[in-house]
This record gives structure tokens, sequence and C-alpha cells, in this order.
């Protein structure tokens, strides 16, 4: 079983601790006590108390107080808790104390731990310090904080003093993170997995029937969120308009059981709606929603390029001036036949306005296409598509593969062409 550790800060006070009663409504549990250390030993019986010591907290001031804040609290906590203190904290907040500081509160821990961390004798930026720190070590040393405690002691009122876990703001930062991170890349795995583990217990689920809405809403959500951010991983146009369509709804519908169950989720739902309601479309494959498909895959190669997923954009770019010439030619857009049809022509296009054409495979669709008055431009983007989507799909294993940062800016020059096509020949959407 792992280890609980507490994390504690334990500054010089001139005038010395004040004794309240602090009082743990949770557990109904009281301490009285002038250092909320002794209170959080007592309420949280962890194994091992860390106390961040500044040098006068250890040794008192160069006058000499009667006896050091830290000596009091040892022997306020002798026998009840493993005391380590970290000593030489500084009590200046340069940017190299800060690192200093930051570094003494992460080596305290290891992989796996459980910390609690208390910042309520904290001074200065102590208390912001600490929550970058528990967010920091949640990722990177998979750490499970139980809790982000503060007694909020007021001097006004010293005779009892409340006890808050400030755990939820953190929270709020995992929420805001795994958000940008869904719309800023179009990964929403580390979202749907907050809103899974935001789903109501077993025992809920058994013993309070109100909570079983709550699970089908943040199950359907999760799975919505997931379903875009695969659709949009695999460049599956067609499928991320629909599932944007099916999360837009969900999330509207489900926002009653966010605000009791995922309440920094509320804030930000708005914001996922905003950027993948831009690609909802219901019934995206009927005819009558042809135009308006192609208009949003513009928009979706442009979304790809704006985050640099250039494979994705390629690859979405090549089928869809397929498709506006299927559509512009009147054909099915997905009917197999007619898009290889449309590949022949643009590749005889392209073949013979070459000085020294190869024999080409004749295309139902030859004649009309010549008769476009856009036909040498688009064998030009055809052309560079073709040769851009062939240097991505074959890894740059030859002798002279084009460099990375030149086929994105090659893929990002082409967009203003497809643009221009698009106005020419689609229908307003």
């Amino acid at each position: 079983m792992a280890q609980i550790k507490a994390i504690s800060f334990l500054g010089y006070n001139p005038r010395g601790y004040t004794e309240t009663t602090y009082v743990d409504t949770i557990n109904n549990s009281r301490c009285t006590t002038p250092f909320f250390q002794e209170a959080l030993v007592e309420f949280y019986q962890p194994d091992i108390l860390y106390v961040l010591l500044t040098k006068t907290a250890e040794i008192g001031q160069p006058q000499g107080e009667s006896q050091p804040t830290w000596d009091t609290l040892q022997q306020l906590l002798q026998g009840k808790v493993d005391l380590k203190p970290i000593k030489n904290i500084p009590e200046k907040h340069t940017e190299a104390d800060i690192w200093l500081l930051f570094e003494k509160i992460t080596d305290c821990l290891e992989e796996g731990d459980h910390v609690i961390f208390d910042i309520t004798h904290g001074f200065r930026s102590l208390p912001v310090l600490a929550l970058i720190a528990v967010s920091y070590l949640r990722v990177v040393r998979n750490i499970t904080i139980k809790g982000l405690i503060y007694g909020a002691f007021d001097p006004t009122k010293p005779g009892e003093t409340s006890i808050f876990d400030l755990l939820p703001i953190v929270s709020l930062l995992e929420w805001t993170t795994a958000t940008d991170q869904f719309i800023k890349t179009g990964n929403g795995q580390q979202l749907a997995t907050l809103l899974k583990q935001a789903i109501p217990s077993g025992h809920e689920l058994a013993n309070i029937p109100e909570t079983r809405p709550i699970r089908k809403h943040l199950q359907k959500s999760a799975e919505a969120t997931e379903n875009v951010s695969l659709a949009l991983s695999l460049t599956r146009p067609i499928e991320t308009m629909e599932s944007a369509t099916v999360l837009e709804n969900i999330l509207n519908e489900a926002r009653p059981s966010f605000d009791k169950r995922a309440k920094p989720f509320t804030l930000l739902v708005d914001k996922i709606i905003e950027e993948y309601g831009q690609f909802a479309l219901e019934k995206a494959t009927n005819s009558e929603m042809y135009s308006r498909n192609l208009w949003l895959q513009l928009k979706m190669i442009y979304w790809y390029l704006e985050r640099d997923q250039i494979v994705q954009a390629v690859t979405l770019a090549r089928e869809w001036l397929v498709s506006v010439l299927v559509i512009h030619f009147d054909e099915p857009m997905l009917d197999k036949k007619g898009r290889k049809h449309i590949e022949n022509a643009l590749n005889n296009g392209v073949e013979q306005r070459k000085p020294k054409p190869r024999p080409i495979t004749p295309s139902n669709y030859d004649k009309q296409f010549e008769n476009l008055s856009q036909a040498g431009e688009l064998t030009i983007i055809w052309s560079k598509m073709t040769e851009i989507r062939n240097d991505i799909a074959h890894v740059g294993m030859n002798l002279n593969p084009s460099k990375a940062n030149s086929l994105k800016n090659s893929a990002i020059s082409m967009y203003p062409s497809l643009e221009e096509i698009a106005k020419q020949l689609l229908p307003s959407s």
C-alpha cells in the first residue's frame, strides 16, 4: 500500500501563531492548536510530514525569540508522525528562488506517492507554487493528490477555523488543459477520460436513482468526444461532420449533469461546441447536402493546416478536389467508379500538358474536363498535390526526400488555389 505523505509550509510569524480550533466538517473532527500541521496530522493521519522551513522559522530571528517556530512544532508533533524538515527555503522569491523551491517540493516525492498539500502557513507565492507543483506532479510523477488543504484562519474570529480542500481548483486546471488539447489538436482522449472518471460509482447508481441519468450523459459525452477525435485523426470528414452533430447535441443535453458531477466542465462546454459545431452536418451524404459538405471539408483542410496536421490536410485535399468535380459533373459523390473516372481525367489532363506525354487510360470525363475553363489550373493543383501526397506516403525513404518544413510550406501554399476552385465550381454553402 502506498504511503501517504503530507507537505506543509512553515514560515516565521513575529507575533507567533494564534491558537484556534480547526474544524474538519466532513469528518466532524476538531483540533485546538496554533499550528495547522498538528490538526493535519490528527485529521489525515499521514505517514510522513515534510515541513518546508524558512531560515527564520528554523532558528528564529537574530535578536532571538524565546523559541524558534520549528522547535515548537517539533515538540507538538513528537511521536505522532515521521516529521522531516526541508530546510533553507528561500524567503525572497526571485525566479531562481522559485525554481529552488519547486525542486525541493518535487524532491520529496516519488513515483506513485499519495500526497496531501497543506498551504495554510505558506507565505507570499508559496500557495500558487504549490498549485503548480500539484499539476506538474500529477502528470510527471503519477502522483495521487489526496488534498490541497487550507485552514482559513481569520484573525478577527480566532475561535474556530474551517478547513477547505482546494483540490477542485486543480481539477479545473485538468479540465482546462484537456479541453485546450482537444480544441487545439483534435485529441480528445484526456477529456473523455475525465468525463468517464466523473461518472457516479456503482454504489451511487444502485442507491441513488437520480444519478443514473448523469451516468448516461457523461458516458455519451465521453463517447461522442472520442468519436470526433478519432474521425479527425483518421481523416474521416463525413464521420467528423456527423459525429460533431451528435457531440453538439449531447453536450447541450448534458449540461445539468456537468453542473452536478463535472462542474469545471460547465465553463468549457461552449468552447468545444464553438470549435466542433462548425463542422456539424446531419445527413452529410444526402445529395442536397453535397455542396455544404464540401465547403465544410474545405474548412477542415484549413483546420488541419493551422494545426500542422499536414498528412491529414493533404490526404483530404486530394479527395476533396475529386469530390468537387464529381458533383460539378452531377454524379453521386461517393460512387467509386465515378470518382475513378474523375481521377483518370485529372491524370490525363496532367499528362497531356507534358512535353512528352505517356499513354493514358481514357476517362468518361476527358472531354468534359477539358471543356472547363479551369482545366489548366486544376491540372497544376492536382499535379502538385499528387507530388506532395506521394512524398509524404513514402515517408522520406529515398535518396533525396523533401524536408518536412518544405512539405508543410507546399501544402499551405496550395490552399488559396483550393479556395478559388471552390468559389468557381461549388454552389454557395
